[in-house]
This record gives C-alpha cells, structure tokens and sequence, in this order.
C-alpha cells in the first residue's frame, strides 16, 4: 500500500498540538475533523507492506524503515492510505484508533532530505557537499554505521562511523577540546587589539550583549559578537572609526557594532556590554576521528544543513589532513597540504 506520513513539526506548534487527541481537538476547534495542515510535515513517502492505518501505526513504531527519519508513529499523525484498495483519504492517529479527516496536503512540508555539510575526508581537503540526509545516506557517507560526536560548543557535530577506528580505518583529522575563554572587561579587550595591531597582528575577541538591551529574548550565542582587532577604531592613523562584527550564531554576518554599543557611539539606549572574553591558543587533542565524516546541525530533532558562517569556520578550521605520529608519548597532528590529485 501507498502511504504518505504526516507528524507535526514541533517548532510550528504554537497551538501545542502535538500528541493530542480529537477529543482535545473538539473543545479548541469547532470542526476537529478539519486538521491545521501547515504545521505537519511529510516525513515518509512511499510503499509499505500493510493494508490498514493500524497495519501503519505497527510498522512505524516497531519496524521503521530503512531511511526513516521521523518519530515513532503517535497520536495527532495523519496517514495517507487507501485501506483495502479504496480511494486514497487522510486518517488521523487518535487516542483509540483512527478518524478520517479533512487535510490540506499542499500546505503541508516535505521534510527535508538533503543537507549541506563540511565534509572531511582522510588525505583531502575538506569541502562543502549537499548529502542524503537520510540515515541510509549519511551511513553511505561515512562508510557504515553513523555515530555523532559533539565536540563544539554551539549546536553543531561530527557524524562519523562508529567502528572507524576498530575496522582500522585511516586515520582523518584530530579534535580538540574548545580553548579556554579568558574574561576580561571591555577597555582590557580594547587595549589587547591595540597591542596586537601595533605588533602587526590581528586577533579577535568576543563580546557578549545583555539580554536587556533587546525587546525579544535572545540565547547567549545569538547576544554574542566576534569582533577582530583589525577593524578602524583599533589602528593607528586610519582616519575613521568603525568596529564590525558578526553574531555567533550566523545571523548578523557583518553588522557595524559601534553604532549600536553604549560604550560606544550607542549611547545610553544602546546595546550594553554583559561580559568580554578571549579564547586561549592552547589546544588539547582530545580524539581522532578514522575514516570519512562530516559536520553538520544538530540544533533540531534532526541533522541538519550548516550556515553559510558555520560552513566557512569549519571549512578553515579542518582545512588540511593531518599526519599522525607519536613523540614523548604524546600522540601529535601535523596538517598538511594533499598532492594536487588527492585533493578531491
């Protein structure tokens, strides 16, 4: 039989939804066989071995199939089947059984099967791919079973195979704990910008807005900036004034920060300084990743595509391969650059 599942997308349900009956339906609604299309998303299509949606709900809660990405099938799912070779209709999942329902599959979203990553390969460059997003895809990226790793401070990771090291597959890049971050006040940032550009040297710093200076609510990352020392206000005989920064979780890629900073040209409205901080050089190896892999999103409930920031720091950060090698017991990475024909 021909099925099409549909399951609501948690980051669309302002209603809250999700997992509800059509007894909860009946008192929020005035017609609760007509669904809210809009907030679903299509997360499989295709053949399937059953005869009736509660052949479906078996199937999607004891045997996924290959490539299936979505939740356990549950209550508030709408199936898109034809029982015993009827005419195609929309079953709703409900607390006891199904109810058919009016659904809207044009406004509905089909849930995304591709994704664009950093992928890292051992003896090449790393590069931007767009890969299957399934987990049949990523195993066949990785060459086997897929295990995520989440080395990073923001909502990204590392998709490896879980048995690289253990099949002696070669060895890729080296992951490092995040460096330490050194705090300090704002002039004290300032004054290490000046020292670092006299010394003809550009280094960055970050700084962190209060969630006070803004109307909405904003996380950490998305209050905090990344400004270099190479910006006018911080070099000598430049004959203007400009800081410019991007927002660490890629949102504002260049924005002019010293027309919004009250301790800049802000003023008392402007956006106020919660803390400042550097991040130390030192680097800690902290594992080796074997065989094929790739960076991607995991803010969701599933992988995702990187940001266009995000791609361009991790394309720069795990550029070149790397050579092992063990020296005072201490096992070191050296990067280097492939031969021209290796490089892809």
């Amino acid at each position: 039989m021909e099925i099409k599942l549909y399951q609501i997308n948690l980051d669309r349900d302002e209603e809250g939804l999700a997992f509800m009956g059509q007894d909860y339906l009946s008192k929020q609604k005035d017609d609760p066989t007509r669904i809210d299309s809009q907030i679903y998303d299509c997360v499989f299509e295709g053949e399937v071995d059953c005869s009736s949606p509660e052949d479906v709900f078996a199937m999607f809660n004891f045997e996924h199939p290959d490539g299936y990405k979505g939740r356990s099938m549950s209550v508030s799912d709408v199936v898109i089947c034809a029982p015993d070779g009827g005419a195609p209709a929309a079953y709703f999942c409900d607390s006891i059984g199904f109810k058919q329902v009016q659904f809207n599959e044009e406004l509905a979203k089909t849930l995304q099967t591709e994704m664009t990553v950093v992928l890292l390969e051992p003896g090449k460059l790393a590069r931007v791919a767009t890969i299957d997003s399934s987990l049949e895809g990523m195993q066949k990226v990785v060459g086997g079973l897929i295990e995520p790793f989440y080395p990073f401070e923001e909502q990204v990771c590392i998709i490896c195979n879980e048995e690289g090291k253990i099949n002696g597959m070669p060895l890729n890049r080296a992951i490092y704990a995040e460096p330490e971050e050194i705090d300090m006040s704002y002039p004290e940032l300032r004054s290490q910008f000046y020292k670092a550009e006299e010394a003809g040297k550009h280094i960055s710093g970050y700084v962190v807005f209060s969630q006070d200076s803004f109307k909405d609510p904003y996380s950490e990352t998305s209050r905090t900036y990344v400004i270099s020392s190479d910006n006018k206000a911080f070099q000598a005989g430049m004959g203007g004034y400009s800081i410019y920064g991007y927002c660490l979780d890629g949102t504002d890629p260049c924005v002019r920060l010293d027309r919004y900073m009250a301790v800049e040209h802000g003023g008392k409205d402007g956006w106020k300084i919660e803390r400042c901080y550097m991040k130390s050089d030192a680097r800690q190896m902290i594992d080796i990743i074997a065989g094929p892999c790739f960076i991607c999103d995991c803010s969701g409930e599933d992988f995702g595509s990187l940001t266009e920031d995000q791609l361009r720091r991790y394309m720069e950060q795990f550029k070149y391969p790397e050579h092992f090698f063990r020296a005072g017991g201490e096992i070191k990475a050296v990067p280097y650059p492939p031969e021209k024909n290796q490089e892809r």
